[in-house]
């Protein structure tokens, strides 16, 4: 009779220990953690819209915090940086960026939809129209850029990200020509170069 008691508790004890262990296996699948599903988002550049240009971006972030991205745009040079050229004095030069198409990956260091670093490369088409009133004429070449990138996301709740980003890249004209009537505009082998991104997140 003793063993028979025995038997029950020790029964009782392990349907009491096991019944709450099988509810959390079935419950558990059905609540999916926040990050592990992608990110969606849509960004713009708000720098180019102050140069007469525009942004347009759409990135994917996803679980494992890779994160892919690509975009188009087009901007007026900034005056600065036609003036370094040595040839400028005599130039004038005057240039615009007349269509951009730009690819980035990105590692998101803490994952999608929440504030932290980023650290990627990128890749940069870029179709160039320089005008030179004094030369009288005009000139169109294409360059490809190819470097590394990072950044901060800082998320104003939950949907809402600024991310400044800078580059570091290596410049190649493969098509076109940089120079007017003899006179040529040198373009830099390295460049760096910034951008102030805002962007919608779901």
């Amino acid at each position: 009779m003793t063993i028979t008691r025995l038997r029950i508790v020790a029964l009782s004890i392990l349907v009491l220990t096991a019944a709450p262990l099988a509810a959390t296996a079935q419950t558990a699948p059905s609540q999916p953690e926040a990050d592990s599903r992608p990110s969606f988002a849509v960004e713009s550049d708000i720098l180019s819209f102050f140069i007469s240009g525009y942004s347009v971006m759409a990135n994917v972030s996803f679980p494992n915090r890779l994160q892919m991205a690509l975009g188009i745009g087009s901007y007026d040079v900034p005056g600065f940086l036609v003036e370094g050229d040595p040839n400028f004095d005599t130039a004038q030069w005057e240039a615009r960026v007349t269509s951009v198409q730009v690819f980035r990956a990105t590692y998101r260091f803490r994952g999608p939809m929440k504030s932290g670093p980023a650290l990627g490369g990128v890749i940069l088409n870029q179709n160039w129209h320089l005008q030179s009133a004094p030369l009288n004429g005009d000139t169109k070449f294409q360059e490809i850029s190819a470097g590394v990138t990072g950044g901060y996301y800082f998320h104003v709740g939950k949907h809402f990200y600024i991310y400044p980003t800078a580059a570091y890249t290596y410049n190649n004209v493969y098509s076109g020509e940089t120079s007017v009537n003899g006179t040529s505009y040198k373009t830099d082998k390295f460049s760096p170069n910034a951008s102030l991104h805002v962007g919608w997140a779901w």
